[in-house]
């Protein structure tokens, strides 16, 4: 009997932020690390079904590695949702890595275990959270706050209004921007 192998099969998809679903919140995260200065930093942006702002995180981080400030951007954003009193929220990020440490059970000497630990005790509190992937396009608000964290001093900052440098990036997302990927997924072959 012969073997069933997976090829490539590429899509042409139109890709965007998308708003949650009414009675929900979106937490867009992002990590950036500058690989040339060896820095870190993490940004996100929490919103509402109507595209509206509910608050925003920069967090410079020092130094670490492009996925531990991707950990630490989910974090830094469960504890802005928290804060802010969302109790059904969908998290996404651009890292597919991210998400897999997240939701796998990991060894306690892991060199992640306390970004994870962390985030799995914001998951216990007492409200729905889902986190899921989405591509770079849909994530483009966190994906600037997280690059502009690299200007502000050590620490997370918590934006009550966005920057007036994010508002066409907004705009875009307000409108239903979409932009053309190319999504490869497997397909059988026999």
């Amino acid at each position: 009997m012969g073997r069933t192998r997976m090829a490539p099969h590429c899509t042409l998809s139109q890709v965007g932020w998308k708003p949650p679903p009414a009675g929900w919140r979106k937490l867009n995260v992002d990590g950036a690390a500058n690989g040339s200065q060896c820095i870190a930093g993490a940004g996100g942006v929490l919103r509402d079904a109507d595209s509206s702002w509910i608050g925003g995180f920069v967090s410079s981080l020092g130094l670490c590695s492009a996925t531990m400030s991707e950990l630490w951007s989910i974090y830094h954003g469960l504890k802005l949702a928290w804060k802010l009193g969302c109790r059904t929220l969908i998290v996404e990020s651009d890292s597919q890595l991210t998400i897999q440490l997240v939701n796998n059970r990991m060894d306690p000497l892991h060199p992640y275990a306390a970004p994870l630990a962390a985030i799995r005790l914001k998951n216990a509190q007492d409200w729905i959270v889902n986190l899921v992937h989405v591509y770079r396009e849909g994530n483009r608000v966190a994906d600037w706050l997280s690059k502009h964290s690299l200007v502000y001093p050590y620490g997370m900052h918590e934006l009550e209004t966005p920057p007036n440098e994010l508002l066409s990036l907004l705009q875009d997302d307000l409108r239903g921007t979409t932009f053309a990927r190319s999504i490869v997924s497997p397909t059988t072959h026999p």
